[in-house]
């Protein structure tokens, strides 16, 4: 990250000065009295340093190199002016607030799921690298492409709202976000499905599909977590008990009602919800007359059909295994 610039308060422009308060007003950080270049967005005007956004974008080191009109190009008080086209104004706050913050990493962290979406948006646009590689690192802690990462990263997800996801969504196809894509797609399938119909309607027709068809193949797999919870596998062809103890059996159908009951249970149980230990989870198994083996028989079984599912996860939603999704 570039070292972080002062900003002297005479270099703002006062309102008089200004003449106006009508159009783009100059920001009130991102304002810079050495500054050489003034970026105008619909709302804000940035003075800031062309040398360092060259430096570390080479779209934008492109465009400075192409000839300005000479007294025709627009300038504020002298000097030059790029106009934003195209670029939101949170967009080009926060892509500057991130590149004049020496201590940009540990920023990152605090940043609202917005901003991180218009972070990873125009830093792609504009090919700042270095930033786009920080957001994406930070947004595969949160959505992770490994399996031993996802208990860490589910801590992360309860502030999380649909419109929020169902945006990034949007931009991280856009920018080819691809390892971020598998998780990020569960996530929006998981909502209650009136919460999917006020917000599938931003997305494209195929991402649509994918999040439809997702959750359908999510819900088929809940059904599988109730059936594997009560106990039962398939042996020479014919469904027979996991142990020859009624007691066992009818403790496990007594867990399972408790944990997930049927006339209190909201809508399905899905996959990357269920705790580690599934309906044992907070049960002292000594005192539960579940038989030991058996607890860990199921808690195994658990683990596999987590793993089945964390597998499938790619290829259900965009057709490719996880190795095949690259590293952009």
């Amino acid at each position: 990250m570039p070292p972080k610039r002062r900003r002297t308060s005479e270099g703002v422009p006062s309102t008089r000065q200004r003449g106006t308060t009508s159009g783009p007003q100059p920001h009130d950080k991102l304002w810079f009295d050495d500054g050489s270049i003034v970026l105008a967005t619909d709302v804000h005007l940035y003075r800031v340093h062309k040398g360092m956004l060259a430096k570390y974008s080479k779209v934008l080191s492109d465009i400075f190199e192409i000839p300005t009109g000479g007294a025709k190009a627009e300038r504020w008080e002298d000097i030059p002016m790029v106009r934003m086209v195209g670029d939101k104004d949170d967009e080009v706050s926060v892509l500057l607030k991130s590149l004049y913050d020496r201590n940009f990493r540990d920023t990152l962290k605090g940043f609202k799921m917005p901003e991180l979406s218009s972070l990873l948006s125009i830093s792609t646009k504009y090919d700042f690298d270095d930033i786009r590689a920080d957001v994406m690192q930070h947004l595969i802690s949160i959505f992770p492409n490994k399996f031993k990462k996802l208990g860490a990263s589910k801590m992360l997800w309860k502030p999380m709202y649909a419109s929020q996801l169902f945006d990034l969504l949007v931009v991280a196809h856009r920018c080819e976000a691809h390892l971020i894509l598998p998780i990020l797609y569960y996530l929006c399938a998981i909502f209650p499905i009136d919460t999917i119909i006020e917000e599938i309607h931003i997305l494209p027709k195929e991402c649509t599909k994918r999040v439809l068809r997702g959750r359908d193949w999510l819900c088929a797999l809940s059904q599988e977590i109730i059936k594997r919870s009560l106990q039962a596998s398939k042996i020479g062809g014919k469904q027979s008990p996991i142990c020859r103890s009624s007691y066992c059996l009818e403790k496990f159908r007594e867990q399972l009602e408790k944990k997930y009951p049927v006339t209190h249970r909201q809508g399905f149980i899905f996959i990357f919800d269920v705790p580690d230990h599934g309906i044992l989870e907070g049960l002292n198994i000594e005192q539960s007359g579940i038989c030991s083996g058996c607890a860990s028989s199921y808690i195994n079984r658990l683990t596999d059909h987590k793993l089945f599912a964390w597998d499938k996860l790619p290829v259900v939603f965009l057709g490719k295994k996880w190795e095949e999704l690259g590293r952009k």
